[in-house]
């Protein structure tokens, strides 16, 4: 009789043990796949602001912003580059250059300061009309359509036809500039 009890607390025993080895395994299963996952779900949840001085909602994710967000950011961007006076320039482009990434910032900040020296020194004043945007969200691009008003002194010149083609990066919560060109118009070219 002791020697069937010991066999059935055995077994029972055994069994416990077989049973706790799977829920363990089935626990470190559940927290693998949970950590694999994370990512993920951090980076997927998207939330929509109205931002003061936006005319629209955006919606937004730890790494992906909508066509919204895309538009009214380069908007700003082209008017800190486009709507200077020799009173402001440096300032804009101080704003502007803090966008820029690491890589093109320094490029950038030539290329802003050598405008910036023309403009003080003819005294050009200049404003940017916006005509329109195309936008490409998945690709973080912008076109920029536009007219560029110019006043040397206080002469105005003709207006520019502009289409600016800006490239933007949205990363967990930071919008850098990939890329601020003009684009050229191949029909004026011909």
């Amino acid at each position: 009789m002791e020697l069937k009890a010991h066999r059935s607390a055995a077994r029972f025993t055994s069994l416990i043990f077989i049973i706790l080895l799977f829920l363990l395994g089935l626990s470190l299963t559940g927290n693998i796949f949970a950590w694999m996952r994370i990512d993920v779900l951090i980076n997927s949840k998207h939330e929509t602001y109205i931002p003061m001085f936006f005319d629209r909602p955006v919606t937004l994710s730890r790494n992906q912003a909508d066509a919204n967000y895309l538009e009214q950011v380069a908007e700003s961007l082209v008017f800190l580059r486009y709507n200077v006076s020799p009173e402001s320039v440096k300032a804009m482009h101080g704003s502007l250059l803090r966008y820029f990434d690491t890589e093109q910032r320094t490029t950038m900040k030539e290329v802003l300061d050598g405008e910036a020296e023309r403009i003080i020194g003819s005294n050009v004043t200049s404003a940017f009309y916006l005509s329109g945007m195309d936008t490409w969200p998945d690709r973080g691009v912008v076109d920029i359509h536009g007219t560029v008003q110019t006043w040397i002194g206080s002469r105005k010149s003709l207006p520019e036809k502009k289409t600016i083609r800006l490239e933007l990066k949205y990363r967990r919560g930071l919008t850098t500039i990939q890329s601020f060109e003009e684009q050229v118009d191949e029909k004026k070219r011909n």
